[in-house]
C-alpha cells in the first residue's frame, strides 16, 4: 500500500517533490535527527554533518518508499535510518557515543526520547506555521499566555488588548495548530 494520494507531503516527494516540498520535509524532520545525533554523543558539527547526510540518503531512498501499515508509521521509519546510518558512523570512526554508547540505541529509554523528540519538533511545527498565519501580537499573546503562562489580564495589559481579545487570539492559534496537526497526522499516518 503506498501513501495515499499526493496531496500528503511524503506522497509529492515520491513523486519527485518540488523544491518547496523538500525543504519542507527538512524543516519538519531536521531537528529530530540533530537531537538524535547529540544525544548520542555526535558533537554540534558531527550532528550536523550526520544529519545532513541521512537527508541525503532520504533523498535517494523515498521516492522508492512505499508505506505499509503493518511496519508502522513513517516516524518509525526514519527512527530505523537513523538509528542504522549512527551504527555505522559510530563504527567506522570508532566513535564511542557517551554514556549512551551502542547498545542504548535500540533501548526503550531511547525509544521514548525519539517519540518526545517527535512530538516537541512537531508542536514546534504547528506553532511555527500559526503564527506565520496570524499578526505577531496575536501570536505573542497565545505565547504569553499558554506557554509563558501569564494570566489573561497580565498579558492583556502588557499587549494593550483588551482580555477578550487575548481569549480570541488563544483560540484562533489553537485552531490554527490544530489544523496544522490533523494535516500532518493524516498525511503521514503519525
Amino acid at each position: 500500500m503506498m501513501i495515499p494520494g499526493t496531496t500528503s507531503l511524503l506522497g509529492r516527494i515520491r513523486e519527485g517533490g518540488s523544491q518547496a516540498d523538500w525543504k519542507a520535509f527538512v524543516a519538519r524532520y531536521w531537528r529530530v535527527i540533530f537531537g538524535y545525533a547529540r544525544r548520542h554523543g555526535l558533537s554540534d558539527a558531527d550532528a550536523e554533518d550526520f544529519t545532513q547526510d541521512v537527508l541525503v540518503e532520504l533523498t535517494r531512498v523515498l521516492p522508492e518508499f512505499e508505506y505499509k501499515k503493518q511496519h508502522g508509521a513513517f516516524r518509525s521509519y526514519l527512527r530505523t535510518i537513523v538509528r542504522r546510518r549512527l551504527i555505522d558512523r559510530m563504527r567506522s570512526t570508532d566513535h564511542r557515543a557517551s554514556e549512551f554508547g551502542l547498545t542504548n540505541l535500540a533501548s526503550v529509554e531511547d525509544e521514548q526520547w525519539w517519540e518526545t523528540e517527535w512530538r516537541r519538533a512537531l508542536l514546534r511545527q504547528c506553532l511555527d506555521e500559526a503564527s506565520s498565519a496570524v499578526e505577531p501580537r496575536t501570536f505573542q499573546a497565545f505565547q504569553l499566555l499558554l506557554i509563558n503562562e501569564w494570566s489573561p489580564k497580565r498579558v492583556a495589559g502588557f499587549l494593550d488588548l483588551s482580555i477578550d481579545s487575548v481569549y480570541q487570539a488563544r483560540v484562533r492559534v489553537s485552531k490554527l495548530a490544530r489544523k496544522t496537526l490533523d494535516r500532518i497526522q493524516s498525511e503521514e499516518e503519525l
